[in-house]
Protein backbone atom coordinates (compact mmCIF):
# COMPACT_ATOMS: atom_id res chain seq x y z
CA UNK A 1 0.00 0.00 0.00
CA UNK A 2 1.27 3.45 -1.02
CA UNK A 3 0.89 6.39 1.90
CA UNK A 4 -0.75 9.75 1.13
CA UNK A 5 2.96 11.34 1.55
CA UNK A 6 4.53 8.97 -0.80
CA UNK A 7 1.77 9.70 -3.47
CA UNK A 8 2.06 13.43 -2.60
CA UNK A 9 5.61 13.06 -3.40
CA UNK A 10 5.09 11.29 -6.76
CA UNK A 11 2.60 14.02 -7.65
CA UNK A 12 4.19 16.44 -10.18
CA UNK A 13 5.01 19.56 -8.67
CA UNK A 14 2.13 21.58 -11.04
CA UNK A 15 -0.46 19.31 -9.86
CA UNK A 16 0.53 19.99 -6.07
CA UNK A 17 0.69 23.47 -6.99
CA UNK A 18 -3.12 23.58 -8.26
CA UNK A 19 -4.14 21.53 -5.13
CA UNK A 20 -2.80 23.96 -2.98
CA UNK A 21 -4.46 27.07 -4.81
CA UNK A 22 -7.61 24.79 -5.02
CA UNK A 23 -7.44 24.59 -1.48
CA UNK A 24 -6.19 28.29 -0.80
CA UNK A 25 -10.15 29.33 -2.44
CA UNK A 26 -11.79 27.51 -0.45
CA UNK A 27 -10.11 28.62 2.90
CA UNK A 28 -10.64 32.86 1.20
CA UNK A 29 -14.05 31.85 0.67
CA UNK A 30 -14.04 30.90 4.35
CA UNK A 31 -12.59 34.27 5.09
CA UNK A 32 -15.73 36.17 3.38
CA UNK A 33 -18.27 34.67 5.87
CA UNK A 34 -16.60 35.08 8.96
CA UNK A 35 -16.15 38.70 8.01
CA UNK A 36 -19.71 38.96 7.15
CA UNK A 37 -20.12 37.32 10.69
CA UNK A 38 -17.75 39.33 12.86
CA UNK A 39 -19.96 42.59 12.47
CA UNK A 40 -16.56 44.57 13.09
CA UNK A 41 -15.39 48.22 11.37
CA UNK A 42 -13.10 47.00 8.49
CA UNK A 43 -9.83 48.63 9.68
CA UNK A 44 -9.70 47.79 13.16
CA UNK A 45 -10.88 43.59 11.85
CA UNK A 46 -7.82 44.10 9.38
CA UNK A 47 -5.47 45.09 11.88
CA UNK A 48 -6.05 42.49 14.30
CA UNK A 49 -6.38 40.16 11.56
CA UNK A 50 -2.67 40.97 11.05
CA UNK A 51 -1.15 41.06 14.40
CA UNK A 52 -2.45 37.85 15.65
CA UNK A 53 -0.84 36.36 12.48
CA UNK A 54 2.65 37.62 13.44
CA UNK A 55 3.03 34.84 16.55
CA UNK A 56 2.16 32.38 14.72
CA UNK A 57 3.87 32.75 11.75
CA UNK A 58 6.84 33.97 13.30
CA UNK A 59 7.07 30.48 15.69
CA UNK A 60 6.72 28.48 12.40
CA UNK A 61 9.52 30.46 10.55
CA UNK A 62 11.94 29.97 13.80
CA UNK A 63 10.65 25.78 13.50
CA UNK A 64 11.38 25.63 10.22
CA UNK A 65 14.94 27.00 10.35
CA UNK A 66 16.24 24.70 13.14
CA UNK A 67 14.30 21.60 11.45
CA UNK A 68 15.64 22.93 7.51
CA UNK A 69 19.28 24.15 8.70
CA UNK A 70 18.35 27.34 6.81
CA UNK A 71 15.53 29.21 5.54
CA UNK A 72 16.08 31.79 2.80
CA UNK A 73 14.46 35.04 4.84
CA UNK A 74 16.30 37.19 2.19
CA UNK A 75 17.01 36.46 -1.31
CA UNK A 76 21.19 36.20 -0.75
CA UNK A 77 22.32 38.15 -3.64
CA UNK A 78 19.28 41.18 -2.44
CA UNK A 79 20.77 43.86 0.19
CA UNK A 80 18.64 44.39 3.13
CA UNK A 81 17.44 47.98 2.34
CA UNK A 82 15.86 46.87 -0.88
CA UNK A 83 14.29 43.51 0.20
CA UNK A 84 12.67 45.67 2.76
CA UNK A 85 11.12 47.80 0.43
CA UNK A 86 10.34 45.29 -1.54
CA UNK A 87 8.44 43.78 1.41
CA UNK A 88 6.36 47.06 2.48
CA UNK A 89 5.24 47.04 -0.99
CA UNK A 90 3.70 43.71 -1.11
CA UNK A 91 2.46 44.54 2.58
CA UNK A 92 0.57 48.23 1.12
CA UNK A 93 -0.61 45.72 -1.32
CA UNK A 94 -1.95 43.34 1.19
CA UNK A 95 -3.38 45.85 3.45
CA UNK A 96 -5.32 48.20 0.64
CA UNK A 97 -6.60 44.77 -0.50
CA UNK A 98 -8.01 43.47 2.38
CA UNK A 99 -9.43 46.26 4.16
CA UNK A 100 -11.29 47.12 0.81
CA UNK A 101 -12.48 43.47 0.47
CA UNK A 102 -13.19 43.27 4.15
CA UNK A 103 -15.27 47.08 4.42
CA UNK A 104 -17.26 45.91 0.90
CA UNK A 105 -18.43 42.20 2.10
CA UNK A 106 -19.45 44.42 5.41
CA UNK A 107 -21.31 46.77 3.29
CA UNK A 108 -23.24 44.80 0.49
CA UNK A 109 -24.27 41.63 -0.86
CA UNK A 110 -21.59 38.70 -0.35
CA UNK A 111 -21.79 37.62 -4.11
CA UNK A 112 -21.91 41.27 -5.84
CA UNK A 113 -18.21 41.70 -4.38
CA UNK A 114 -17.38 37.92 -5.21
CA UNK A 115 -18.78 38.38 -8.41
CA UNK A 116 -16.68 42.37 -9.07
CA UNK A 117 -13.58 40.34 -7.26
CA UNK A 118 -14.09 37.48 -9.99
CA UNK A 119 -12.95 39.90 -12.93
CA UNK A 120 -9.46 39.48 -11.78
CA UNK A 121 -8.86 36.74 -14.17
CA UNK A 122 -9.07 39.56 -16.55
CA UNK A 123 -6.97 41.98 -15.68
CA UNK A 124 -4.22 39.30 -14.19
CA UNK A 125 -4.02 37.60 -17.40
CA UNK A 126 -4.12 40.65 -19.49
CA UNK A 127 -0.79 41.83 -17.21
CA UNK A 128 0.65 38.39 -17.13
CA UNK A 129 0.76 38.72 -21.22
CA UNK A 130 1.62 41.82 -22.13
CA UNK A 131 4.43 42.20 -19.19
CA UNK A 132 5.16 38.50 -17.67
CA UNK A 133 5.81 36.91 -21.15
CA UNK A 134 3.24 34.24 -20.69
CA UNK A 135 1.40 32.79 -23.07
CA UNK A 136 -2.43 32.36 -22.99
CA UNK A 137 -3.98 28.66 -24.57
CA UNK A 138 -6.72 29.30 -26.43
CA UNK A 139 -8.62 26.28 -24.45
CA UNK A 140 -7.65 28.39 -21.40
CA UNK A 141 -9.23 31.33 -22.37
CA UNK A 142 -12.72 29.48 -23.35
CA UNK A 143 -12.79 27.39 -20.45
CA UNK A 144 -12.15 31.49 -18.15
CA UNK A 145 -14.98 33.26 -19.99
CA UNK A 146 -17.45 29.93 -19.21
CA UNK A 147 -16.44 30.18 -15.77
CA UNK A 148 -17.31 33.73 -15.86
CA UNK A 149 -20.64 33.47 -17.69
CA UNK A 150 -21.28 30.99 -14.37
CA UNK A 151 -20.22 33.42 -12.12
CA UNK A 152 -22.46 36.24 -13.84
CA UNK A 153 -25.44 33.55 -13.42
CA UNK A 154 -24.92 32.92 -9.93
CA UNK A 155 -24.38 36.36 -8.65
CA UNK A 156 -27.62 37.90 -11.11
CA UNK A 157 -29.81 34.78 -9.88
CA UNK A 158 -29.04 36.44 -6.37
CA UNK A 159 -29.67 39.64 -6.71
CA UNK A 160 -33.00 40.23 -5.77
CA UNK A 161 -31.74 39.16 -2.15
CA UNK A 162 -29.50 40.53 0.28
CA UNK A 163 -28.74 44.07 0.79
CA UNK A 164 -27.35 46.31 -1.44
CA UNK A 165 -25.34 49.34 -1.22
CA UNK A 166 -23.21 51.31 -4.12
CA UNK A 167 -20.47 52.35 -1.60
CA UNK A 168 -19.97 48.00 -1.38
CA UNK A 169 -19.79 48.04 -4.85
CA UNK A 170 -17.64 50.93 -5.28
CA UNK A 171 -15.04 49.48 -2.94
CA UNK A 172 -15.38 46.19 -4.54
CA UNK A 173 -14.36 47.40 -7.18
CA UNK A 174 -11.12 49.12 -5.90
CA UNK A 175 -10.45 45.77 -3.95
CA UNK A 176 -10.53 43.58 -7.38
CA UNK A 177 -7.55 46.65 -8.42
CA UNK A 178 -6.06 46.05 -5.29
CA UNK A 179 -5.74 42.26 -4.74
CA UNK A 180 -5.06 42.06 -8.53
CA UNK A 181 -1.82 44.02 -7.52
CA UNK A 182 -1.48 41.78 -4.65
CA UNK A 183 -1.44 38.46 -6.69
CA UNK A 184 0.87 39.66 -9.70
CA UNK A 185 3.08 41.52 -6.92
CA UNK A 186 3.53 38.06 -5.13
CA UNK A 187 3.83 36.39 -8.51
CA UNK A 188 6.90 38.38 -9.66
CA UNK A 189 9.04 38.37 -6.30
CA UNK A 190 8.47 34.42 -5.65
CA UNK A 191 9.62 34.04 -9.10
CA UNK A 192 12.25 35.97 -9.42
CA UNK A 193 13.94 35.33 -5.78
CA UNK A 194 14.18 32.57 -3.61
CA UNK A 195 12.91 33.08 -0.15
CA UNK A 196 10.90 30.86 2.21
CA UNK A 197 6.82 31.21 1.60
CA UNK A 198 6.46 31.25 5.70
CA UNK A 199 9.46 33.81 5.81
CA UNK A 200 7.69 36.10 3.05
CA UNK A 201 4.09 35.92 4.38
CA UNK A 202 6.11 37.00 7.83
CA UNK A 203 7.58 39.84 6.45
CA UNK A 204 4.79 40.86 4.19
CA UNK A 205 2.49 40.99 7.41
CA UNK A 206 4.68 42.96 9.82
CA UNK A 207 4.99 45.41 7.26
CA UNK A 208 1.23 45.83 6.66
CA UNK A 209 0.62 45.61 10.39
CA UNK A 210 2.99 48.45 10.85
CA UNK A 211 1.73 50.55 7.51
CA UNK A 212 -2.09 49.96 9.15
CA UNK A 213 -2.18 50.72 13.04
CA UNK A 214 -1.39 54.31 12.68
CA UNK A 215 -4.19 54.64 10.43
CA UNK A 216 -6.37 52.86 12.02
CA UNK A 217 -5.25 54.73 15.83
CA UNK A 218 -6.03 57.93 14.05
CA UNK A 219 -9.10 57.34 11.87
CA UNK A 220 -10.52 55.52 15.07
CA UNK A 221 -8.21 56.58 17.82
CA UNK A 222 -7.80 52.81 18.91
CA UNK A 223 -8.28 49.23 18.87
CA UNK A 224 -11.62 48.29 20.54
CA UNK A 225 -13.26 45.56 19.30
CA UNK A 226 -16.06 43.35 20.41
CA UNK A 227 -15.19 39.44 21.31
CA UNK A 228 -17.18 38.26 18.79
CA UNK A 229 -15.32 40.83 16.24
CA UNK A 230 -11.88 39.24 18.10
CA UNK A 231 -13.10 35.56 17.56
CA UNK A 232 -13.97 36.02 13.83
CA UNK A 233 -10.36 37.96 12.86
CA UNK A 234 -8.70 35.20 14.87
CA UNK A 235 -10.68 32.66 12.68
CA UNK A 236 -9.95 34.90 9.46
CA UNK A 237 -6.31 35.14 10.57
CA UNK A 238 -5.87 31.39 10.53
CA UNK A 239 -8.00 30.83 7.10
CA UNK A 240 -6.27 34.01 5.28
CA UNK A 241 -2.81 33.09 6.73
CA UNK A 242 -3.15 29.64 5.52
CA UNK A 243 -4.09 30.74 2.03
CA UNK A 244 -1.86 33.32 1.21
CA UNK A 245 1.08 30.88 1.77
CA UNK A 246 -0.18 28.43 -0.27
CA UNK A 247 -0.90 30.97 -2.98
CA UNK A 248 2.85 32.32 -2.48
CA UNK A 249 4.23 28.81 -2.87
CA UNK A 250 2.11 28.18 -5.82
CA UNK A 251 3.09 31.00 -7.80
CA UNK A 252 6.67 29.76 -8.20
CA UNK A 253 4.79 26.50 -10.09
CA UNK A 254 1.85 27.69 -11.48
CA UNK A 255 1.78 30.62 -14.29
CA UNK A 256 -0.94 33.33 -13.49
CA UNK A 257 -2.82 32.44 -16.87
CA UNK A 258 -3.66 28.82 -14.65
CA UNK A 259 -4.09 29.71 -11.19
CA UNK A 260 -6.27 33.19 -11.57
CA UNK A 261 -9.27 31.66 -13.24
CA UNK A 262 -9.46 29.16 -10.02
CA UNK A 263 -10.43 31.84 -8.08
CA UNK A 264 -13.86 31.97 -9.91
CA UNK A 265 -14.67 28.79 -7.58
CA UNK A 266 -14.97 31.56 -4.71
CA UNK A 267 -18.35 32.30 -5.93
CA UNK A 268 -20.56 29.43 -5.92
CA UNK A 269 -18.81 28.60 -2.55
CA UNK A 270 -19.81 32.17 -0.94
CA UNK A 271 -23.14 31.38 -2.61
CA UNK A 272 -23.47 28.34 -0.43
CA UNK A 273 -22.25 29.63 2.96
CA UNK A 274 -24.54 32.66 2.38
CA UNK A 275 -27.67 30.45 2.15
CA UNK A 276 -26.58 28.52 4.53
CA UNK A 277 -24.93 30.73 6.99
CA UNK A 278 -27.22 34.00 6.46
CA UNK A 279 -30.46 32.71 5.05
CA UNK A 280 -29.59 34.14 1.18
CA UNK A 281 -31.64 31.59 -0.83
CA UNK A 282 -30.33 29.68 -3.33
CA UNK A 283 -32.11 29.06 -6.78
CA UNK A 284 -31.87 26.96 -9.36
CA UNK A 285 -30.66 29.22 -11.74
CA UNK A 286 -27.83 29.85 -8.92
CA UNK A 287 -27.03 26.09 -8.64
CA UNK A 288 -26.93 25.67 -12.37
CA UNK A 289 -24.32 28.68 -12.58
CA UNK A 290 -22.45 27.02 -9.62
CA UNK A 291 -22.20 24.19 -11.82
CA UNK A 292 -21.12 25.68 -15.10
CA UNK A 293 -18.63 27.75 -12.77
CA UNK A 294 -16.97 24.47 -10.95
CA UNK A 295 -17.17 22.36 -13.82
CA UNK A 296 -15.17 24.82 -16.18
CA UNK A 297 -12.58 25.35 -13.61
CA UNK A 298 -12.19 21.72 -12.83
CA UNK A 299 -11.38 21.74 -16.86
CA UNK A 300 -8.56 24.52 -16.08
CA UNK A 301 -6.82 22.48 -13.46
CA UNK A 302 -7.08 18.97 -15.37
CA UNK A 303 -6.03 20.34 -18.70
CA UNK A 304 -3.24 18.69 -20.40
CA UNK A 305 -1.52 21.95 -20.89
CA UNK A 306 -0.14 22.28 -17.25
CA UNK A 307 2.60 18.89 -18.17
CA UNK A 308 4.39 21.50 -19.95
CA UNK A 309 4.37 25.34 -18.64
CA UNK A 310 7.20 27.00 -17.69
CA UNK A 311 6.33 28.93 -14.89
CA UNK A 312 9.02 31.32 -14.61
CA UNK A 313 8.81 34.79 -16.56
CA UNK A 314 11.53 37.10 -17.68
CA UNK A 315 13.61 39.26 -14.84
Amino acid sequence: MVDFASRSRAMPVERRAITAVVIAIVLWSGTSLFVRAGHSDALVFTTWRLWLALPPLSAIVVWRSRRLGSVPFRPPDVPWPRWVAMLVGAGAFFISGAATTFAALGLTRLLDVTLIGSLQPVLIIGFAVAFLGERVASTHIIRAVIAIAGTIMVAVAASGGGSWSLSGDVLAVISLVCNSGWFLYGRVLRTSFVVDPYAFMLGTLASAAVLLTPLTLVVHGGLGISGRGLFFSMCTMIAGTAAHILMIWAHRHVPTSVSSPLLLGEAPLVATGAWVFFGESVTVLQGVGAAVTVGSLWGVARGPELEHVDPAPPS
